[in-house]
């Protein structure tokens, strides 16, 4: 499925923030034994709070059995 240029752009500042943030880390998205391209797939966006601060989390479709990955995260301290 192909993402408009918006779409790509929300998961490139998201994944920033929650990838290699500092309050909290999401888990690299994986399905069927592999980490799953968050390009080139459909992608939810699951916004959560932790200490008062916001953060949106990405929750893709795996491209090869079509389930949606729930995000996985730990906080930093």
């Amino acid at each position: 499925m192909r993402q408009s240029i918006d779409k790509k752009l929300l998961i490139a500042v998201y994944s920033k923030d929650v990838f290699e943030g500092n309050l909290i880390r999401q888990e690299p998205p994986q399905c069927c034994g592999k980490v799953i391209d968050l390009y080139n797939t459909d992608v939810d966006f699951k916004d959560i709070k932790v200490s008062g601060n916001e953060f949106t989390l990405l929750e893709p479709l795996c491209p090869k059995c079509g389930t949606r990955v729930r995000a996985n995260y730990h906080t930093i301290h």
